[in-house]
């Protein structure tokens, strides 16, 4: 049985409204709608992110669009899970012109774009029975785009994609002016984990970790075999020796022993690991035996848990003002950072407190391996996130306090060209884009509300010099 029927804990049948068609259709494959009252067990409602529409849209030609006989072309970006693309799902599309066109049914196609982390893109062609630029303007004013995603399950039922629409009977619709559905950035997010770690032996006997180390995460070794030379042999072409990790974690006492001789391994970390312990021993089938054990002590890394409490996130725009984060505005408020900001701004900053006992309470001056501490962003319209570090400030009372100025995030700084293309304000006069962001430590996400991010706006003017003359038009 797939992994879906225990992930969905209320079974829910799914229905499609029948719908008007309106001028004339192409004919093509045709398929009965989504069954109505049928055992649950086979038909399905996702609510878990396993099948989500991102887009959906008219292919444009740059002067008109692509058309398929009488029909437009619609394309459609589907994301499905990794645990459901491990399954072998493919994720497939319903639709039909509302409320009495013949239902159609497409497979989407796996593409190379790249997709949400943690979820793999699909693309699906939408071009039979669709309005077409022979209708009229009436025709098309009411015209209405019902669309179902869903994902064919091996057993022979059917995941539908219910979590942009909450309720039973509620579908995608796409409707005048544009009949188009837009991405949603705050639904189906990168998901939380699992969180990653490298750890990192190189020949020169320097350790160092790389991300967070947490558990119920994943960590890789990556071991520079010349470390542990005095064994390598070959005969005929083939290696006649091994170097094995051998791997402990604690309190719990798990133990993996892997071969690190041709590659760097991935392993999962255990939901009860604090620290991980490793020692590496290379053996051959001459008899040679030798070990890099950092003398007997073994090489030792702390896992990193999210801190007890972190929060109290600020932003501070102002030209006035000695302390980098004192006042400011909650950052569930958003900012505007614009032309004031930019020219005579003295503190342009988003603060934030963390607190973990034992460790932000005392001056420590290896905090900053003990606390990852990272803020994710992307610009509206993009669809993966970037990350950099955030710097520790300074400690107030318990509490260490991080700090990041939206300067370094600025799409508008100078003698740079935006990542999107701006969008003109409603005045006309200046240009604008959208920022959303959030903050980790130590792989625990700090956001507004689950699932939601922080957002900003930077403006700028309409027609800025340098930008018009070196950066591609909007």
């Amino acid at each position: 049985m797939s992994r879906y029927a225990s992930l969905l804990a209320i079974v829910v049948p799914c229905v499609v409204a029948c719908a008007d068609a309106g001028d004339g259709f192409d004919t093509g494959g045709e398929t009965t709608a989504p069954l109505v009252g049928v055992d649950g067990s086979l038909d399905q409602a996702d609510r878990n992110c396993h099948v989500v529409l991102r887009n959906l849209a008219r292919n444009s030609t740059g002067f008109s669009y692509e058309t398929n006989g009488s029909s437009w072309v619609w394309s459609g970006s589907i994301e499905i899970s990794a645990a459901a693309e491990a399954e072998g799902l493919v994720p497939a599309v319903m639709y039909h012109l509302a409320p009495s066109g013949p239902w159609t049914s497409v497979d989407a196609t796996a593409v190379t774009t790249a997709a949400t982390p943690g979820y793999a893109r699909y693309t699906a062609r939408l071009d039979q029975n669709l309005p077409g630029p022979g209708w009229s303007g009436t025709s098309l004013s009411n015209a209405k785009l019902e669309v179902v995603p869903y994902l064919k399950l091996a057993q022979g039922g059917r995941l539908f994609d219910h979590n942009r629409n909450p309720r039973d009977l509620d579908n995608y619709v796409a409707t005048a002016p544009d009949l188009a559905i837009s991405n949603d950035a705050t639904i189906c997010t990168p998901p939380a984990g699992p969180t990653r770690a490298t750890l990192v032996f190189d020949a020169s006997f320097h350790q160092r970790r790389d991300g967070v180390l947490a558990p119920g995460g994943e960590v890789t070794i990556s071991y520079d075999g010349a470390r542990l030379a005095q064994c390598k042999s070959t005969q005929g072409g083939l290696p006649q020796y091994d170097i094995t990790a051998h791997v402990v974690f604690s309190p719990g006492g798990q133990r993996r022993d892997i071969s690190v001789r041709d590659g760097a391994p991935t392993i999962a970390v255990p939901s009860d690991a604090r620290s991980v312990a490793l020692y590496f021993e290379t053996t051959s089938v001459h008899g040679c035996h030798e070990w890099d054990s950092n003398y007997g002590n073994n090489y030792v890394f702390d896992a990193l848990v999210p801190p007890q409490w972190f929060g109290d996130a600020r932003v501070l725009i102002t030209r006035d003002g000695s302390d980098p984060c004192d006042g400011g505005a909650p950052a569930q408020q958003g900012f505007n950072f614009d032309t004031w900001g930019r020219q005579r701004a003295w503190l342009s900053n988003v603060c934030f407190q963390v607190y973990q006992p034992g460790l932000t309470d005392h001056d420590d001056p290896d905090l900053w391996q003990k606390l990852d501490v990272a803020v994710h962003y992307r610009y509206v319209g993009q669809q993966d996130w970037q990350s950099r570090p955030v710097s520790f400030d300074r400690r107030t009372g318990n509490n260490a306090r991080y700090l990041f100025n939206v300067r370094d995030v600025d799409p508008f700084r100078s003698y740079h060209c935006p990542e999107v293309a701006p969008v003109p304000t409603a005045d006309g006069q200046y240009t604008a884009i959208k920022l959303e962001y959030y903050i980790t430590v130590n792989g625990g996400q700090l956001r507004p509300q689950p699932g939601a991010a922080f957002a900003g706006t930077f403006t700028d003017y309409l027609n800025e010099g340098w930008r018009t003359a070196n950066c591609d038009a909007p």
